[in-house]
C-alpha cells in the first residue's frame, strides 16, 4: 500500500462532459465553430441560426473542450439568441471547470439586429486556476505490493501544485481499472473518489481510495471438441498453466503466437471473468481452422525487374502434427521462379521446426543466362535468445553463360544464417535495426568447388525529432577460398538497382572483361545514408540518400567507387511503404553518369 498525501478539493459532478467524448461530438449545431475558433454555419433548420465564437481562451485543449460543450445547444434563432445567454454562459463555464477554471468571466456580444451578421461572440477572462493542495491516494488490497499501480499515479500528472484537470482525473481512475483486470483483479472497485473544492481559496483536494482485492489465477483452458484437434499441433504455444497468476499480457502473447502459425482463420482467447472461484477464472479458447487451400494471384511492378506476376498455392494445415506446405510460381521478363516449401514444426512451429525447400530458377539478365535447380534442408531454431538461426544443406546445379563464359556447377553447401531483428512502429518504424549474417561452404571432395560465401547485411532507423528519419544501410559480400573466382553468376556480387546503389539498373555494375561485359565479382560493398524530413503532405515524407558502392575481386587493386545520390518522396500506407526515387549514378572510372527512377513498396526492414 501506498499513500501520496496531496490534496486538491472539487466535489466531481456527474453532469460534467469527459473531455474526451465532449471532443467527439462534431460541432454542427447552430452555434458551433471549428476548434480554431472559426465560427461555422449550421444546417438551416431555423431562421437566421447564429454561430457562437470563442475569444480569449490561448489553450487548445480548453478551447476545444468548450466549443464541445457548445456543440449540444440546439440551434437558435438570431432573434432569440439573448434568451439563451445563460445556457450559453452556462456551458461555457461548465467546460473550463473541468480544466480547474472555477472564477471565468464571460461577456456576451449578441448579433444586432439591424446587422447582416449572425455571430455570437463570447469573450472569456479564465481568471486562475485552480491548484490541487493536497492529493490523497490509497491502493488496497494485493495491489498495494505492485509497483505498475504506483507507476500510473506517477505519470498521471497529478499532484500537490499541479492545474486541477478532470480529465487527467478520469484518465487516472480509468487506468487503475484497466491495471487491475489485466492483472486479474477482477473484484477491483473504487471506494472512494473525492475532488474537494475550495473557490474562495483557489485551491482543491483529491481523495482516492481504490481497493483491488485479491489477484486471481488461471483456471482451466476450456476448448470443445473441435478447438482441442486444432490445437494439437500448437500445444507448446501455451504459455500459462493452472494455477498461475492471471496476466492479459499472457493471454494476448498465446493468441499472437496462435495466429502466427497460419494454422487459424480466426483465433479468440477470453478469460471467463463470470465463472471465477475458488481464486480462479477458467480460459475460454475458440479456433477456427485456415481453408485447406489458399490461392494467390498477384501482378506488381518494379524497376529491378520490371512488370512480375504471381500464383501461390498453399495449404495451412496438412495434419494434426502441424504440417504445411507453401509454394508459388513468380516470373518477368527478367526472371522466372517456381518454389515450394514444406514445413516441419519441431519443438514450437513458429520458433522451433524444420522444413524442406525446393526451386528452380531462369535468370536472363544483362549479360547473364542462367539455370538454378535448387534443393536444400533447413532447421530453424529460436527459441533461446534474439538470434533466429536457420542451419542448413542445400545442393545447387547451375548451367549458365556469362559473358563469352559458358559453364555448369554442381555444389552441396553447408550454411548458417544468422538474423535479428528490432523495431517500434509497426511498418513506418521510428527506430530500430536488422541484421542478416549468412554464411554458406562447399568443397571439392562432395562438390564440383572449395569456396566459402559469407554476407552480412546491416539496416537500421533512427528518429532524430518527431517528424524526421535517418536511416542507413551497410551490406558486405565475399566469396573465399581456392574457387573463389570460379562459382556460378548466381554466387557472384553485382551492384545497382533498388536495393544496393540506386542511379544504377538493376545488378549492371561489377567486373568486367576486355568487351566491357559483365563477368561478375568477389566482393562488394554497399552503404547508404539516408534522411526523411515532413513535406506538409499528409502521410508524406521527402528524402535525400547518398548510395555508394564498390565491386571487384581485389580490394588491393586499383578499385572505384560508385557513387547514387538522388532524392526521394515516401508515402505511408497501412500496407507499407511507397517509394519514389530520383537518382544520379556516378561511374567516374568509366566517365558515364545518368539519372534513374526507382519504384519500390513494401515494409522498411
Amino acid at each position: 500500500m501506498f499513500n501520496r498525501q496531496h490534496k486538491v478539493r472539487f466535489r466531481l459532478k456527474k453532469s460534467t462532459f469527459i473531455i474526451e467524448c465532449a471532443l467527439a461530438i462534431a460541432v454542427s449545431v447552430a452555434g458551433g465553430c471549428s476548434s480554431d475558433g472559426k465560427p461555422v454555419k449550421s444546417v438551416n433548420t431555423v431562421p437566421n441560426p447564429i454561430t457562437i465564437k470563442v475569444n480569449g481562451i490561448n489553450r487548445q485543449d480548453v478551447r476545444d473542450n468548450v466549443y464541445g460543450y457548445l456543440s449540444s445547444l440546439p440551434q437558435i434563432a438570431k432573434e432569440k439568441s439573448r434568451l439563451y445567454g445563460k445556457e450559453i454562459s452556462d456551458k461555457i463555464t461548465l467546460a473550463v471547470h473541468s480544466y480547474g477554471y472555477y472564477h471565468p468571466k464571460i461577456n456576451l456580444d449578441y448579433p444586432k439586429r439591424d446587422s447582416k451578421s449572425r455571430e455570437l461572440v463570447a469573450d472569456v477572462d479564465l481568471g486562475k486556476p485552480l491548484f490541487i493542495r493536497n492529493f490523497q491516494i490509497e491502493i488496497l488490497g494485493e495491489g498495494a505490493f505492485y509497483q505498475s499501480f504506483k507507476k500510473i499515479v506517477e505519470k498521471s500528472g497529478i499532484g500537490p501544485y499541479t492545474l486541477l484537470d478532470h480529465g487527467k482525473y478520469e484518465q487516472l481512475k480509468a487506468a487503475l481499472k484497466d491495471n487491475a483486470i489485466s492483472l486479474g483483479f477482477f473484484d477491483s472497485k473504487l471506494i472512494s473518489s473525492r475532488i474537494l473544492v475550495y473557490q474562495e481559496q483557489n485551491a482543491a483536494d483529491i481523495v482516492l481510495i481504490y481497493d483491488t482485492g485479491k489477484r486471481y489465477k488461471f483456471g482451466k483452458l476450456i476448448t470443445d471438441e473441435k478447438t482441442d484437434w486444432l490445437l494439437t499441433p500448437s500445444r507448446s504455444l501455451i504459455n500459462f498453466k493452472e494455477g498461475d497468476y492471471f496476466s492479459s499480457h499472457t493471454l494476448n502473447s498465446f493468441s499472437t503466437s496462435l495466429s502466427q502459425t497460419n494454422y487459424y482463420r480466426s483465433v479468440d482467447v477470453q478469460p471467463v471473468v463470470e465463472e471465477r472461484k475458488d481464486g480462479q477464472v477458467p480460459v475460454k479458447l475458440g479456433l477456427e481452422r485456415q481453408a485447406k487451400n489458399q490461392y494467390r494471384v498477384g501482378i506488381g511492378f518494379s524497376t529491378d525487374e520490371g512488370i512480375r506476376g504471381i500464383l501461390g498455392w498453399d495449404k495451412p494445415l496438412i495434419s494434426s502434427r502441424g504440417h504445411s506446405f507453401s509454394s508459388f510460381v513468380r516470373a518477368s521478363k527478367k526472371k522466372q521462379t517456381a518454389q515450394a516449401i514444406y514445413k516441419i514444426p519441431h519443438k514450437n512451429p513458429n520458433l522451433d521446426y524444420f522444413f524442406i525447400k525446393l526451386s528452380q530458377t531462369r535468370i536472363d539478365l544483362n549479360d547473364t543466362l542462367s539455370d538454378i535447380s535448387h534443393g536444400s534442408f533447413h532447421y530453424v531454431a529460436n527459441m533461446v535468445g534474439k538470434w533466429r538461426r536457420d542451419y542448413y544443406v542445400a545442393t545447387e546445379y547451375e548451367k549458365y553463360t556469362q559473358a563469352d563464359e559458358d559453364g555448369h556447377s554442381f555444389n552441396t553447401m553447408l550454411g548458417t544464417m544468422l538474423s535479428m531483428r528490432t523495431s517500434t512502429g509497426g511498418l513506418d518504424p521510428r527506430a530500430g535495426y536488422s541484421i542478416v549474417f549468412d554464411n554458406k561452404f562447399s568443397s571439392s571432395i562432395i562438390s564440383d568447388l572449395t569456396f566459402w560465401k559469407s554476407e552480412l547485411i546491416f539496416k537500421g532507423v533512427l528518429s532524430p525529432t518527431e517528424n524526421t528519419r535517418f536511416l542507413y544501410k551497410l551490406y558486405q559480400g565475399a566469396n573465399l577460398g581456392s574457387d573463389a573466382g570460379k562459382v556460378p553468376p548466381s554466387m557472384r556480387y553485382f551492384a545497382g538497382g533498388d536495393q544496393t546503389l540506386r542511379g544504377f539498373s538493376y545488378k549492371s555494375q561489377s567486373t568486367r572483361n576486355s568487351k566491357d561485359e559483365l563477368l561478375g565479382s568477389k566482393y562488394m560493398s554497399c552503404a547508404t545514408a539516408e534522411f526523411e524530413f515532413p513535406i506538409g503532405i499528409s502521410n508524406s515524407r521527402g528524402a535525400v540518400f547518398l548510395d555508394s558502392a564498390i565491386v571487384t575481386n581485389d580490394y588491393k587493386e586499383d578499385h572505384h567507387f560508385l557513387y547514387g545520390p538522388g532524392i526521394g518522396y515516401r508515402y505511408i500506407t497501412p500496407y507499407g511503404i511507397a517509394k519514389i526515387d530520383i537518382a544520379y549514378g556516378i561511374d567516374n572510372h568509366r566517365d558515364k553518369h545518368g539519372v534513374r527512377l526507382h519504384l519500390q513498396f513494401g515494409p522498411e526492414f
